[in-house]
């Protein structure tokens, strides 16, 4: 019953935010006066002049209302029992992390504490959310976007949308305390490093141990944790579960649940090309500049005019923004010699060897992980994340593989990529809820 009311409200605030993407996100916003915009709280994402030691040292909140969520009612306990997810604190944080150059940084992110007391046994569990792509600029943050689902810049034009609200929504109706990273570069100084495998998982584990120290928090010393992410985010967690037992022992991790992660790098690249979000190439190549300075001497030589320039617009621009300007374009009239990017890839050793270096599946994870893969995701290719399953049980992991079979909608329109996560939710909090309650993970190593 209560999974069934999670599906419930998760449908019916899916549907409302889509429809205000589907109205807004394909859309360039209007300029209104030069300079304005209602980005939140510019003056937090500036860290302090020196960073505290360690990684995944809490450094700073500041409340903010949450989309959606009720105030604070003094006196209206009872009231707060009966709205669940919806009676809802949340804070911005920031806190340690090391970045995509092995380089000490501040990431932030979100934290959101229910007001309902935790019925279970234990404190509070932590779900930890990465999400999803967002976007290369600032302004795509997710804890900003959280605070009014749509965060918009005027000056130059920009508008992110706060989508993984949903996920989050979803996990705060099991009673869950949620934390969100912002991922390094996503409102803080310094380019978001998109996709990066270490610096991503890094950005997860580090905010799990953060999570204990915000003011508030009621989830204790040592929660116990569960991972979630789609698509950039799916990524991501997959990085964190694998590499949790050797950068981050101390954090309590039960389970994780990886939905369409881009294991393979080239792979999902090249499938991307051509289709309504080809611009995430952008975001990809500029992460691989800022990561390893000798990458871009290696690329930059096979780009015209036209790809160095798609570099630099995307290199501040969120999901909608990028859609719009490079819908359905493909790499070929970036490259001077007509060829797509993924061939240029292929055809250097030294270029794949950088992009060998964001390949999940290399270590063991030694917590359970479900891997949600749609055979016909027309972004992130499925065959790929079924391999990393395959990886992994070869290695002795704990491994369930989820096949979604939605036919193919609009190929190139992202449909098959997006739709699972939405249809795929309820089989997502479900897992994460067994993992929490103990309940033995199963394990079909890719088999289905």
């Amino acid at each position: 019953m209560i999974l069934r009311k999670t599906a419930i409200r998760t449908a019916a605030l899916a549907a409302a935010i889509t429809t205000a993407v589907a109205g807004g996100a394909l859309i360039a916003p209007t300029t209104a006066a030069q300079g304005s915009s209602n980005d939140p709280a510019p003056a937090f994402y500036h860290p302090p002049a020196d960073l505290p030691d360690g990684s995944g040292t809490f450094i700073k909140s500041e409340i903010f209302p949450l989309a959606g969520a009720i105030p604070p009612i003094p006196g209206a306990e009872q009231l707060s029992d009966n709205v669940g997810p919806l009676s809802t604190d949340a804070q911005r944080i920031m806190y340690t992390s090391v970045g995509s150059r092995g380089q000490e940084i501040a990431v932030t992110g979100t934290y959101l504490q229910p007001r309902t007391p935790w019925a279970g046994p234990g404190t509070r569990p932590l779900a930890v959310v990465a999400p999803g792509t967002q976007g290369q600029g600032d302004h795509c943050a997710p804890s900003k976007t959280f605070q009014n689902l749509a965060n918009v810049r005027t000056d130059p034009p920009g508008v992110g949308f706060g989508y993984e609200i949903i996920q989050a929504y979803a996990l705060l109706n099991q009673g869950y305390a949620v934390a969100m990273t912002d991922y390094e570069g996503l409102g803080t100084p310094g380019l978001h490093s998109y996709v990066n495998r270490e610096s991503q998982a890094h950005a997860v584990l580090d905010i799990a141990r953060a999570a204990s120290h915000v003011p508030g928090a009621d989830v204790g010393e040592n929660p116990r944790t569960v991972f979630t992410g789609y698509s950039q985010g799916g990524g991501a967690v997959a990085a964190a579960a694998e590499m949790h037992p050797q950068y981050a022992p101390d954090v309590n991790l039960v389970g994780t649940a990886a939905g369409s992660p881009p294991a393979d790098l080239l792979a999902t690249l090249e499938q991307a090309d051509g289709t309504a979000i080809v611009g995430v190439i952008g975001y990809a190549l500029n992460s691989l500049n800022e990561a390893y300075p000798e990458f871009g001497p290696l690329m930059a030589p096979h780009l015209n005019e036209e790809g160095m320039q798609m570099l630099r617009v995307t290199s501040d621009q969120c999901i909608g923004e990028t859609a719009v300007q490079f819908f359905r374009q493909t790499t070929h009239r970036y490259t001077n010699d007509g060829v797509s990017a993924g061939h240029i890839a292929r055809q250097s050793p030294e270029i794949m060897a950088y992009l060998e270096r964001q390949r999940v599946g290399t270590l063991k994870p030694t917590t359970p992980v479900q891997i949600l893969s749609p055979v016909n995701d027309d972004v992130v290719p499925g065959p790929q994340s079924q391999q990393l399953g395959r990886d992994w049980c070869a290695q002795g992991a704990t491994v369930n593989m989820v096949i979604d079979h939605t036919p193919p909608v609009v190929p190139g329109m992202v449909i098959n990529h997006a739709a699972p996560m939405i249809s795929g939710l309820g089989g997502t909090v479900q897992y994460l809820a067994d993992r929490i309650n103990g309940v033995p993970a199963p394990s079909n190593c890719g088999t289905y």
